[in-house]
């Protein structure tokens, strides 16, 4: 029996297996037969360097382009923001998940691909994980595998608000310095539209209610366009319960996603530390009560609770403002340039508020 069972390879569940590795027998277990297949813009900051060890980062051809800033549309109006040097990266997501899966196994991980876990049960002495004929047990699990998945639907984590994501590729090189995103509610309820520069490729793609593919390549003329590929995966948002005994949850799975843009593979790599420590502990003390396992949730709400409860209140206040008070809004964020070297597109209300993460 393993002491760790991670739901799902993805980069937050190979990244937290990695890190517990070390420490305790882990086993992963995801239903896809190879890393990658995620619809993801791929759109990450510059702490992605931070984070991850410098030979996954330095993978070539991993990080194909990078940006400045972003140009927002908006009923006729146009607001650019732009960081001095590099405000994210644009990445090649699959390949992130191959070499973060290939990094977990070099690391001892047990390492199972198709493998779909269906039921969760708690035992007094173990977790068990049903994936059709077959079952795993191991003293705790962490549910890293998508919005809503199967441990979350134990724990009866459901997101507020679930969104369609939809992106789509194009067989068009750009290399410009900047994203465009467009607020069109009519287009995308309740998010947004965007287009990124992929350096070889283009990306468009959109998140929302009601969004769909066709409905993104009407908006930006695609019809004619060579497509290198098109996908869609949902987008959980809001705040949930992310423990219970012997379980707790990761990545989407904890809806640690940005409210603003629908971002969380830097959120959930975060959160993945958090739990990569409470883990540990409870393995050392054989204690994986809710007790134990309710210091990971205050561990990832110290760093991430304030700019997602910021974010939330913000996208409440675009879904109900009309066009004319928004646009007072953009005029008011244009007259404050001097805050663009310092904005920071992962934590931004932290740092305009003031204090330091996790304040």
């Amino acid at each position: 029996m393993h002491d760790l069972t991670v739901i799902g390879a993805g980069p937050v569940g190979s990244y937290l297996a990695s890190l517990c590795a070390a420490r305790m027998s882990v086993q992963v277990l995801e239903r896809k037969r190879i890393p990658g297949g995620k619809a993801c813009s791929g759109l990450v900051s510059g702490r992605l360097k931070d984070i991850l060890p410098g030979h996954i980062v330095q993978t070539p051809g991993l990080i194909q382009h990078s940006v400045k800033g972003a140009r927002i549309h908006f009923l006729g109006e146009e607001l650019e923001l732009r960081k001095k040097g590099t405000a994210a990266y644009v990445i090649d997501r699959d390949l992130l998940d191959k070499r973060l899966a290939e990094h977990a196994e070099s690391l001892g991980c047990d390492m199972r691909f198709g493998t779909s876990v269906r039921h969760v049960s708690v035992k007094p002495d173990r977790i068990r994980l049903g994936a059709g004929k077959a079952s795993f047990e191991s003293k705790m699990a962490a549910g890293c595998g998508g919005a809503y998945s199967v441990a979350a639907r134990h724990i009866g984590a459901r997101p507020p608000e679930l969104l369609s994501g939809i992106v789509m590729l194009a067989e068009q090189e750009d290399r410009s310095d900047c994203v465009e995103l467009w607020y069109n509610k009519r287009k995308a309820t309740g998010g947004f539209l965007w287009r990124i520069p992929r350096g070889h490729q283009t990306e468009y793609g959109a998140m929302g209610t009601g969004v769909t593919i066709a409905g993104v390549g009407r908006f930006f003329g695609l019809g004619k366009m060579k497509l290198a590929g098109k996908a869609a995966a949902p987008i959980p948002i809001g705040l949930v319960r992310t423990y219970a005994a012997r379980l707790l949850l990761a990545g989407d799975e904890a809806c640690q996603t940005k409210p603003w843009s629908g971002g969380g593979v830097t959120y959930g790599l975060l959160a993945a530390q958090q739990a990569s420590r409470v883990i540990g502990k409870a393995v050392e003390q054989d204690d994986f009560t809710e007790a134990m396992l309710s210091k990971y949730e205050e561990g990832w709400k110290k760093i991430l609770y304030r700019d997602m409860q910021a974010g939330l209140v913000l996208r409440e206040l675009y879904k109900d403002l009309e066009g004319s008070e928004l646009s007072r809004i953009m005029h008011n964020l244009d007259s404050m340039k001097g805050l663009q070297g310092r904005m920071d597109f992962d934590f931004p209300f932290s740092r305009m508020l003031g204090g330091s993460l996790g304040a």
